[in-house]
């Protein structure tokens, strides 16, 4: 039987360990890599008030008018392609911009007018019947057509387009919420970077940032593929419309042979003849867009698909192109005649990069290093088009778990201006999400946001409500400094 004096001595015993410990520091640090941590008796008995950043200023200002302009029930689709779409652009009356210095764009010194060329192809939709591209390049933050859709849907309702851009042969994901794409033949992704790029001899890669082929039998024979792509329910309208596929491939061993099914009916098989260089295959659909099947064929060597694309003829269009796992320094192991070639022939006006999540859970001390091969990747950009406009987004905040309060990562501000810095060094704009969202320890804000959430528990990536907010602010910063481009010009 235990005497109730010992246990008492016991117990003295733990608290006087306890309280001799919280006079050490947090931690003790025995190497780089080892580490221990050290209970503090305050933490234990002193209730710890966590202050997150306070962002309802944010969710005043934009939700509301984000959550207005979503669609309050779906448009029919006509007997015919509804051509209005992608017509003339409505007039913009920007009545509600008034954005503080956090929400707007940033320049280089004396060189406001890096966004003038694609702020002159949004205004030349008035006169012409051209399709000006975006393209919004990024990591993981971008997977399910995130802040790009909402973008899209934003200025295809303003200037008008339709369609969702352009589209990889295959969706890994599935979680787009404004296509839907199925295959189950053995598409072979060639990308430009991670670990199988290392090991791709060619440069000839897509905007999307890879190629696909299709394997053949050894010896080869006649061997067939496909994919299918319908309409999703939950896309916005105007992306369930598209009035023109396009096929973008090249085949420089083989011929290819090419089909393309709307609904039930095959409407194209075509044999298309060897093209050593990028190529589109063009179609323009002969009934409202809700499934079509494409199939590709050869006997020798397969082909390079480098993606389709769903478009009005007219209007403009964002591309989402999430590149997981990417920091944005591999756009240089493209050949540059060959990306030089698409941007022209895809009609590419806008180039949005938007990375950085995956440098920020290494801290390091400097980040020169990144800020150099960031500016390498812009300027090598900027060099296959220099009339193409370039704005990057910064870091988002992101946050780490320490003892029980989420706080932003140390080197978030690091990696914000190593990227600022390239960027006003190859003469491109930049919009600074990480202060635009709330600044140091907002994240923890939008992951607990009432009456939903606006980031994931993961505290690094937004939920498809957060990714709207997102999408509002850009979209109001870039409008905002069209209208300050009309004031000065029209």
């Amino acid at each position: 039987m235990i005497k109730p004096i010992r246990t008492f001595i016991l117990l003295a015993y733990v608290l006087v360990l306890i309280g001799l410990f919280s006079f050490l520091p947090g931690k003790i640090i025995l190497s780089e890599s080892v580490e221990i941590k050290i209970p503090q008796l305050s933490r234990l008995f002193v209730p710890q008030e966590t202050q997150y950043k306070d962002i309802s200023d944010i969710q005043d200002q934009f939700q509301a008018e984000n959550d207005a302009s979503q669609p309050k029930e779906e448009v029919k689709d006509s007997v015919k392609v509804d051509s209005s779409l992608s017509k003339k652009p409505k007039p913009f009356v920007p009545d509600s911009l008034r954005l503080n210095e956090d929400l707007r764009i940033q320049y280089p010194a004396n060189q406001d007018s890096v966004l003038y060329g694609f702020f002159r192809a949004l205004r030349g939709l008035q006169n012409n019947s051209s399709l000006v591209r975006v393209v919004h390049f990024g990591d993981s933050q971008l997977e399910g057509d995130r802040i790009t859709g909402f973008l899209r849907q934003k200025f295809q309702s303003v200037f008008g387009g339709c369609g969702v851009g352009l589209l990889n042969m295959v969706d890994k994901l599935h979680t787009k919420y404004t296509i839907q794409q199925f295959t189950s033949d053995p598409w072979v992704q060639h990308p430009m970077y991670g670990p199988k790029g290392r090991y791709e001899k060619s440069k000839y890669f897509g905007i999307l940032g890879d190629y696909y082929t299709f394997p053949l039998p050894d010896p080869p024979e006649w061997t067939k593929v496909g994919i299918q792509i319908q309409a999703s329910p939950t896309a916005h309208p105007l992306q369930k419309k598209a009035e023109r596929l396009k096929i973008m491939y090249r085949n420089p061993q083989a011929p290819l042979e090419l089909g393309i099914q709307e609904g039930s009916h095959e409407v194209v098989r075509e044999k298309m003849e060897i093209h050593e260089n990028f190529s589109i295959f063009e179609y323009q659909l002969r009934q409202p867009f809700e499934r079509i099947a494409l199939s590709f064929a050869t006997g020798q060597t397969s082909p390079e698909v480098y993606g389709v694309s769903l478009d009005c003829p007219t209007g403009i269009t964002f591309d989402n192109v999430p590149l997981r796992g990417s920091s944005g320094v591999e756009f240089a192991r493209i050949d540059p005649s060959h990306l030089r070639r698409q941007f022209k022939k895809l009609g590419v006006k806008f180039l949005i990069l938007q990375f950085g999540v995956n440098i920020v859970p290494n801290p390091l001390p400097d980040y020169t290093f990144y800020e150099n091969m960031f500016y390498n990747q812009l300027k090598f950009l900027k060099n296959i088009d220099p009339n193409i406009s370039i704005l990057v987004v910064g870091v988002s905040d992101m946050s780490y778990n320490a003892e029980g309060v989420y706080k932003s990562y140390p080197n978030i501000e690091k990696i914000r201006n190593a990227q600022r810095n390239a960027a006003f060094k190859a003469h491109c704009a930049f919009w600074d999400l990480y202060e635009a969202m709330g600044g140091e320890n907002s994240m923890p804000s939008w992951v607990f946001a009432k009456p939903q959430a606006l980031a994931n528990k993961d505290f690094t990536h937004f939920t498809s409500a957060g990714a709207s907010l997102v999408s509002e602010m850009l979209y109001k910063a870039i409008l905002t400094e069209y209208d300050r481009f009309n004031e000065l010009f029209y």
